[in-house]
């Protein structure tokens, strides 16, 4: 079946609705709030939606409200009226464009998309694979990232990936993470400092952001942090500040306490700006074993923060080793703490490194980012895309 729209006149403007299973505020988040932002000069109207999992509200739709974003709620929990409550909705809005982010999202927007007729274009930002569960729902992520209309991926390689999957359906484009400026909420607190956490002016301090889950490899970097402070001479003051949460928080506690390097690492837990901590760093590290386009990284470069980071995902696209960071095979300590020790001990490679973000400004830059994306919008409100009929 086929949709088509006139060009919106003066006043009207194309509906696109942006869904996202989120309670918190991070990366995926951020992106998505700013682009709603960013289009509300032009000829669409983005509006946000998420699912109502935990007693408070979602975030995410407190911070559209909080910025005339238009947002939609459904219900939270595996519940088996879920794809028909977006069915509903989406009737109520009807030649309106369904995105999607994340697993559930991607699940119930396209089973909804297909009883609706509404063109649906999945987003893809990487799978954990976490635990048991989570991999099951990946399973069926996968299934809805094979038929959906449109699949919209962060990083070449994902995107390969996903093409795969597709087989000879429209393969993914690639649509960067943009470079953004830093995120603040109301409730945030004044900005840290390292005094604050009794770290020394004269101290080198490493640090990390993001979920404490097993497949971003924080027990590799604390393992890394642990071989720089042995092979340190007498003295040297070395600090690791880890800025996140989740269920990995009490094990790498418990590693740090059982390497004897506990008093020099900073647990911060979960921090809604992070950017704050990031000006206590000297160097940023991030050593996941799989990954899309690491917000935390652009938001460091975006600081001219020195980073080192797992050559895995989209993480090669923004990082050239030795230009404007460096790059270290995922899980091999050896190499990560022979990079931790370069940066700490030559201040000409940090300065270089940091001056080498500027290369990465157009390339993921939020104009850039809206570009890109209001592409595919455009191809489906003039028509030259169109909802596939179900397949198996």
């Amino acid at each position: 079946m086929k949709t088509t729209h006139d060009t919106p006149g003066r006043g009207d403007k194309h509906e696109v609705l942006h869904l996202i299973g989120s309670n918190l505020v991070g990366g995926p988040e951020k992106q998505i709030l700013h682009h709603a932002q960013d289009l509300q000069d032009t000829d669409y109207r983005l509006s946000i939606g998420s699912f109502h999992d935990l007693q408070d509200r979602p975030e995410i739709l407190v911070a559209a409200e909080q910025r005339n974003i238009p947002t939609l709620c459904l219900p939270g929990g595996l519940r088996p009226d879920l794809v028909h409550r977006l069915s509903q909705m989406l009737l109520e809005r009807k030649g309106s464009l369904l995105c999607t982010h994340g697993f559930k999202a991607n699940v119930v927007g396209y089973l909804a998309s297909r009883r609706t007729s509404t063109f649906h274009v999945a987003f893809v930002r990487g799978f954990t694979a976490e635990n048991r569960r989570i991999r099951l729902y990946e399973m069926l992520e996968r299934q809805a990232l094979k038929r959906a209309d449109r699949v919209v991926c962060v990083s070449e390689s994902q995107a390969q990936q996903i093409a795969l999957i597709r087989g000879n359906r429209r393969a993914p484009i690639v649509v960067k993470n943009a470079m953004l400026p830093p995120y603040s909420r109301p409730q945030d607190r004044p900005p840290i400092s390292r005094n604050d956490l009794g770290i020394p002016k004269s101290a080198f301090v490493f640090g990390s952001v993001g979920r404490l889950s097993t497949e971003k490899g924080h027990r590799f970097m604390v393992s890394a942090f642990h071989q720089l402070c042995v092979q340190a001479q007498l003295g040297a003051q070395l600090y690791l500040i880890i800025v996140g949460d989740g269920k990995e928080e009490q094990p790498l506690k418990q590693q740090a306490t059982q390497l004897g390097i506990r008093e020099q690492i900073h647990f911060a837990g979960f921090q809604g700006s992070p950017t704050e901590w990031m000006k206590t760093m000297d160097c940023l590290i991030q050593p996941s074993l799989t990954e899309g386009t690491p917000n935390s990284v652009l938001e460091a470069l975006c600081l001219n923060l020195p980073v080192i980071a797992s050559a895995v995902g989209g993480v090669p696209d923004l990082i050239v080793d030795g230009r404007n960071g460096l790059l270290v095979p995922a899980a091999d300590v050896k190499q990560l703490a022979a990079a931790m020790k370069k940066m700490w001990l030559s201040p000409d490679l940090r300065n270089r490194l940091a001056a080498g973000a500027e290369d990465l400004l157009q390339e993921y830059s939020p104009a850039y980012q809206r570009q890109r994306l209001m592409d595919v919008y455009d191809e489906v409100f003039r028509g030259k895309l169109h909802p596939v009929a179900p397949q198996g």
